[in-house]
């Protein structure tokens, strides 16, 4: 979603003026570009954005949305809702492109399955194993625990 405000006229250079300003008057200050934006963000999020796009696509949640549906509403296995994607593709971009493309999601797919895993594996476990070590010394020794909120 990119709206460009200042090119459709809402925003006007007054006479005289540096800076952008609206209908009363007061100053607005100028719009940073796409690549502005990017060259300014933290370097934090400059490593963790690329790996949250990984593992959270818009187009992955689809098409798990989809395999549910072909599975639970219309009744097909794993393989044959695949088939069946593989199918209704051929029509599209011919049956070599169609399986390329179908091996090439269910690639991507697993290797975001497995990166998700390993991140569980990695940090959720651990945590709630320290959490759950703490909450039993807490017992032992008689302090007031707060009750998890798996329980």
């Amino acid at each position: 979603f990119n709206l460009h405000i200042q090119s459709i006229g809402f925003y006007r250079n007054e006479a005289g003026d540096n800076g952008v300003t609206n209908g009363s008057g007061a100053k607005v200050p100028d719009t940073l570009t796409k690549k502005e934006a990017e060259s300014k963000r933290p370097l934090v999020l400059k490593f963790l954005l690329p790996v949250a796009k990984l593992l959270f696509s818009e187009q992955a949640n689809r098409r798990r949305s989809a395999m549910n549906i072909l599975r639970e509403k219309r009744g097909l296995t794993r393989p044959k809702a695949i088939l069946f994607g593989i199918r209704s593709r051929r029509m599209a971009m011919g049956l070599l492109p169609s399986v390329m493309k179908t091996l090439g999601i269910i690639g991507v797919d697993a290797f975001r399955t497995g990166l998700k895993t390993l991140l569980k594996i990695v940090f959720v476990y651990p945590s709630k194993l320290v959490f759950a070590t703490v909450r039993n010394c807490r017992k032992m020794l008689g302090m007031k625990a707060k009750p998890s909120s798996a329980e």
